[in-house]
């Protein structure tokens, strides 16, 4: 009975079998474990039944038979919702791995037979070991796990005739006998997640699937052919229509604010919106070819909530749309504001969504992202939006605007430009909001930094012009940096403290009087002492704070401290700066939300 009530949740959260024309077998139960992070409380927009494996975990699991074969700690077990029958003779499970981190982590899957161990794999830190009964003994197989664009894994395993078949990313690599099946097969999984925190099983194992049925080896190789197409896409789910991005917030202001979101396939949007959640008004966009699309909503009040919800219509005539959710346009200069520093979000979906959490405790009027909201998110990997950054952040744009640069891991700018068209045709803009102006810029064109540079005398002459009382710069690149090893190899010689070419951007910043800049690249937090002419400023001068700390792989510090250091630490993190009239409050916090850093100026 419990089996057939978990096998209900699992189909109806989204796991049902998508019949399609393929010949390819398609799964009899299967998961995608996309949009498994939401917002907490009142803000949360999903139900219980469709967080995924997370419904199937077991709390206070019965005594789990030996071995563990990776000897690791135990993160979470889950029973899968099914037992394959002894009389069925035939089966394969395939797991598809998401692994773009640096820390070992793995999963495993026990098959037991009644009440023994069975067969088992494991897959931990980029290696799989093998396991099967064998003459009341256990035997292993260890073997490297290949990966398709550097951090994929398409695992599939097929049984027939008491032949289990394991195939890597399409090719057999490993074909056992097992002992005959006496009983019905129990499934369990076991994470080992600890050495990545917040991770869950979901963040690693990004789908799951049944067949009851023997897969051949050409079934194996058409399967993942259509696994590589959907990557490269970057398409959460094969057949349904879906949102793939959004709906997001950007480019907001005082009277119209700009909406972002894509779908799988050309779509008619309905944008609804309103001062109420009746969201009375409505505006609508044609399909057209693209499948990124925005709208501007315009003649809005400033200072004021709107809530808004996205319908889009196939050509085929099926229908999706968000839930309703909230933005608020730009507040009068007269009033206080607050905004979120997030950077180099790159990898880790699950740290994204916990800074998102802790920085939605804060309801800040927007959001700046100094770079590298992927790691490597250009043309050829669009699953790095869709699949990474979007997975972590999306919940929190949907209801706070971002303003971004681009790292180094955007810098073709390809996707970056088409899911944030607001942004300029090379990509650095100025924007302001309440008493305060923002230049963004482009640091991935070094060369016109420097003095005589396009983006150098843009900057120049729109600093001079500016009558805001604040003055912020945003850019990736480290002007100033106490990193070990970015800038030369600080354990055998002397660094460079900093990169060189944005020596001349340097002196133009702490000449004209801004007052912060932020960046990112590095993936620790420092905050400088005031500068001015390369020294610190006996009357004042720019406060340098790098941030970028968010959900790429951690950096760390060179052994002596900068003479420029004020603050230093190493661990993801996040910011927000509050201006209230004439004074500043910068605050930095931790994945715990422990202020790890404070800092006051007063005009």
């Amino acid at each position: 009975m419990l089996n057939l009530i978990l096998l209900s949740i699992f189909l109806n959260s989204g796991s049902q079998k998508e019949f399609s024309a393929d010949s390819i077998p398609q799964p009899l139960v299967e998961y995608w474990n996309w949009n498994q992070h939401d917002l907490p409380r009142n803000a949360k927009t999903k139900s219980n039944a469709s967080m995924g494996l997370e419904t199937l975990k077991i709390n206070q699991p019965q005594v789990l038979p030996d071995p563990n074969f990776s000897n690791q700690k135990v993160s979470e077990v889950y029973q899968l919702p099914f037992d394959v029958p002894a009389s069925k003779g035939e089966f394969a499970f395939e797991f598809l791995v998401l692994n773009h981190v640096n820390q070992p982590v793995g999963f495993e899957m026990l098959v037991q037979n009644g009440e023994r161990p069975y067969f088992a794999f494991t897959y931990f830190n980029r290696k799989l070991l093998l396991g099967r009964e064998h003459s009341k003994d256990w035997e292993k197989i260890e073997m490297d796990v290949p990966r398709w664009k550097s951090y994929w894994t398409h695992l599939l395993i097929s049984f027939q005739n008491e032949i289990l078949e394991v195939y890597l990313n399409g090719e057999i690599a490993s074909q056992i006998h097992l002992n005959p099946q006496e009983h019905d097969l129990r499934i369990i999984l076991k994470s080992f997640l600890e050495n990545e925190p917040y991770m869950e099983i979901g963040d690693l194992v990004k789908q799951i699937g049944y067949y009851d049925q023997f897969l051949s080896e050409n079934d194996v190789k058409q399967r993942f052919e259509k696994i590589k197409s959907l990557i490269d896409e970057g398409k959460l789910y094969p057949h349904k229509f879906h949102f793939n991005a959004g709906p997001y917030l950007s480019d907001i202001n005082s009277n119209k604010s700009q909406l972002v979101w894509e779908t799988d396939r050309p779509a008619k949007a309905i944008i609804h919106y309103g001062e109420s959640a009746t969201v009375e008004n409505k505006k609508e966009e044609e399909s057209g070819e693209a499948l990124i699309k925005s709208v501007i909503l315009e003649n809005l009040n400033a200072g004021t909530t709107y809530y808004y919800k996205i319908q889009c219509i196939s050509m085929d005539g099926q229908q999706i749309e968000s839930p309703v959710l909230t933005f608020q346009t730009a507040k009068p200069s007269n009033e206080p504001f607050m905004f979120g520093i997030i950077s180099d979000t790159e990898s880790r979906p699950q740290i994204n969504m916990r800074v998102g959490d802790l920085l939605w405790d804060e309801r800040p009027d927007f959001l700046i992202h100094l770079g590298d909201l992927t790691d490597g998110g250009q043309k050829l990997r669009k699953f790095e939006w869709n699949m990474e950054f979007f997975q972590g952040v999306g919940p929190l744009l949907s209801r706070i605007p971002i303003a971004p640069v681009p790292g180094n891991g955007d810098a073709d700018l390809f996707w970056y430009k088409k899911y944030f068209p607001n942004t300029g045709p090379e990509a650095y803009n100025r924007f302001d909001y309440g008493n305060a102006s923002f230049w963004m810029l482009n640091s991935n064109l070094k060369n016109e930094l420097q003095k005589g540079g396009s983006q150098y005398e843009w900057l120049s002459s729109e600093l001079k012009k500016s009558n805001g009382k604040w003055k912020f710069v945003v850019l990736h690149h480290a002007p100033y940096s106490a990193d070990e090893d970015d800038y030369g190899n600080t354990w055998v010689e002397k660094g460079n403290m900093g990169d060189a070419k944005l020596s001349d951007l340097a002196d133009l910043l702490e000449t004209e009087g801004v007052d912060m800049v932020f960046y990112g690249h590095l993936h620790t937090y420092m905050r400088t002492h005031p500068i001015f002419n390369k020294s610190i400023g006996e009357n004042g001068g720019t406060v340098y704070i790098q941030a970028g700390g968010t959900g790429g792989n951690l950096e760390d510090h060179a052994p002596t401290r900068a003479w420029f250091s004020a603050k230093t630490f190493r661990g993801h993190h996040y910011s927000t700066v509050q201006i209230i009239g004439e004074e500043l409050e910068l605050r930095t916090y931790n994945l715990e939300g422990a202020l790890i850093d404070y800092f006051k100026v007063k005009r």
